[in-house]
């Protein structure tokens, strides 16, 4: 599917609402479902019906419940949450890989709750291009939820426990985010106290790559960028992309993508002109 445009997609919020309390002990019970697809956080701990009996979530469950599958919760004591209730040309749950109609716990629940105030915000606001920006919304909650699930999923599969997954993330954004700096292996490796060997190991498994070839990448990346500003050199480019060598710059350039620097800006300006 293509979602480039609101109007290719049949998407809407039916009603949401952010952080809503309901009365204490109080019970939804929709045998057929509600007709359409219903997100939930449980702020508290919830009763939530299942496999013919009540099982207790704890508090920030979350749940995905598909059109035409009962509904049927109640709260223990308080019964706090917040919501969507929307209808969807595309199935989310397989687009996004969010598991429908079964309780789980994505690690990142309060990004969560920040997508759905923003939603509800927007569908109340109804502003210009309002549908479009609730659907925007509705893919930012979607996206954040299956990322939440990795997190928890990469969490249990870190078999020491440390934290280690979530140190790698950090340190290959900052890698990332100051493409430009002389990173080498050594500063890599010292930053995790890891030896080289096992960071590399490690750096494998969570990112399916290797530091050499992601950096490299975001720094090809940004000279095709600067490669449009006719007012650069492509010495300085080099430079400004974290190559102090214009000769290993212009290498690695044209193996990637056929051409040295200088013949892509030349096929770049002849492109604009026609």
């Amino acid at each position: 599917m293509n979602f480039s445009t609101i109007s290719d997609v049949d998407f809407s919020i039916q009603f949401c609402e952010y952080n809503y309390s309901n009365p204490d002990y109080d019970q939804i019970y929709r045998p057929k479902g509600s007709g359409d697809y219903l997100f939930l956080l449980f702020k508290v701990p919830m009763k939530v019906y299942r496999d013919q009996k009540f099982h207790i979530s704890r508090e920030n469950a979350c749940i995905l419940y598909a059109p035409g599958c009962e509904q049927h919760y109640k709260a223990v004591q308080k019964f706090r949450n917040s919501y969507v209730h929307f209808s969807c040309q595309e199935d989310p749950g397989e687009r996004f890989g969010i598991p429908l109609n079964t309780v789980f716990y994505p690690g990142n629940y309060e990004d969560i709750d920040e997508c759905i105030r923003l939603l509800h915000k927007e569908h109340i606001s109804n502003d210009l291009f309002s549908d479009e920006y609730e659907y925007t919304l509705f893919r930012q909650l979607m996206i954040t939820v299956a990322r939440g699930l990795e997190t928890q999923q990469m969490r249990g599969n870190v078999a020491d426990g440390d934290g280690l997954y979530f140190e790698f993330r950090k340190l290959r954004l900052e890698m990332l985010t100051n493409y430009a700096k002389p990173w080498d292996t050594e500063e890599l490796c010292r930053q995790i106290n890891l030896e080289k060997s096992q960071f590399y190991a490690c750096y494998q498994k969570f990112f399916h790559s290797t530091p050499h070839a992601d950096l490299l990448q975001i720094r090809m990346d940004k000279a095709k960028n600067l490669l449009t500003n006719e007012a650069l050199t492509v010495q300085h480019i080099a430079q400004m992309c974290g190559f102090s060598d214009y000769s290993h710059f212009s290498r690695y350039f044209k193996k990637q993508t056929g051409c040295s620097p200088a013949q892509f800006r030349k096929r770049l300006m002849e492109t604009v002109t026609l």
